[in-house]
């Protein structure tokens, strides 16, 4: 982060009265950068041009030091400080303040949301606040069993989202395992056009799912396309009836229904694969959908031609595409991405979007 040292952010240097008290202004600016807070940037020398005119700009380099030594806290922070000490000071009210409940174990209440702060709250007031924590334990503690981001907008104002993510919360608010639910996941199915089919491809984008579903090749001529939104973070509710919603593509395809439910909830052996991004999180997908169907593998029709593709310097760099801050999943346990998918994109430095595929004039 830069800070131009112009005439609205640094007036004093452009008013200067006299060549030494512009040096003065100019040594208290190598003062604060010694000590490493910031650094002066600076325009190359050129003839007649003075200090100003040559673009002083101060770099941030240390925010947490210089915020320290000004006493600086993000308002956030502050709301956040101010709740934490507005809810002890309830809890150990006696009697308890008005409409507030006390948690079991209050201490570890607020070392939690001291570790993770609910900033979407700090638009309420600090009453309001603690009245929809306080609604959330009686909620816990009553018992019912219902959908989270239900219970998450009960509680806080309509806000449906603010349990996502948050189950040592849940937990210490009092909720038993189970007693609020995610939805179920919805599978999209697409038969081969008999019904039967001797393989499950697991497609991560829709548009290639659908030009898959529309145009059958050999390579996947007999395969169960499925195309699942949304379960990279919760693939273990696959397998389950309650947690997962299979739609079939065809409604003239329902006679095949029971043989899709026969694998998927009786673990019937199908063999499992799946084909998405070249990239970091299509890998770590994979990763996830084994730890449900253990024999999951990489698509290697599919993938074959994503990794030549790749190899003649095609694709993209991960900050080209807001990928940046994918992480290498390391290994996924399948032999051909751990062996030569993950080695191709660690190698060449670039990751490739699924629905190149779609366009190749000769697929496998």
């Amino acid at each position: 982060m830069r800070l131009p040292l112009d005439r609205k952010t640094a007036p004093e240097l452009h008013v200067a009265a006299d060549a030494d008290q512009l040096q003065l202004l100019v040594m208290l600016l190598d003062e604060l950068c010694e000590t490493g807070w910031v650094g002066l940037q600076i325009d190359a020398p050129r003839a007649f041009a003075g200090f100003t005119d040559r673009k002083p700009r101060l770099e941030l380099r240390d925010f947490d030091a210089l915020a320290a030594w000004a006493g600086y806290m993000p308002q956030a922070l502050r709301w956040q400080q101010q709740w934490l000490q507005h809810l002890r000071t309830q809890w150990a009210a006696t009697p308890p303040a008005p409409g507030a409940t006390l948690p079991g174990n209050p201490q570890g209440l607020l070392d939690y949301l001291a570790r993770n702060p609910m900033t979407l709250l700090e638009s309420l007031s600090l009453d309001e606040a603690t009245h929809s924590l306080s609604a959330l334990i009686d909620l816990c503690r009553s018992g019912r069993s219902m959908a989270l981001r239900e219970a998450s907008a009960r509680v806080f104002q309509g806000r449906s989202k603010l349990l996502d993510n948050r189950e040592e919360l849940l937990r210490l608010t009092g909720a038993v395992p189970g007693q609020f639910h995610e939805p179920p996941i919805q599978l999209l199915l697409a038969p081969p056009g008999d019904g039967s089919f001797a393989d499950v491809l697991f497609v991560e984008n829709l548009v290639t799912f659908e030009h898959m579903a529309d145009a059958r090749a050999p390579a996947w001529d007999r395969s169960l396309l499925v195309y699942a939104a949304g379960f990279r973070g919760s693939a273990r509710r696959l397998r389950s009836r309650s947690g997962c919603r299979p739609y079939l593509r065809a409604p003239s395809a329902n006679a095949v229904l029971p043989a899709i439910e026969a694998w998927l909830f009786n673990a019937a052996e199908v063999p499992v694969f799946f084909f998405g991004d070249l990239d970091f999180a299509g890998m770590q997908i994979l990763g996830n959908l084994r730890e449900v169907f253990p024999h999951a593998s990489a698509w290697q029709a599919g993938y074959r031609a994503l990794a030549r593709l790749l190899a003649q310097g095609n694709g993209h760099l991960p900050d080209q595409a807001s990928k940046a801050q994918q992480s290498d999943p390391g290994e996924t346990g399948c032999p051909y991405a751990d062996h030569e998918l993950l080695p191709a994109m660690r190698l060449h430095g670039r990751f490739i979007d699924q629905e190149v595929f779609d366009s190749l004039p000769a697929r496998e």
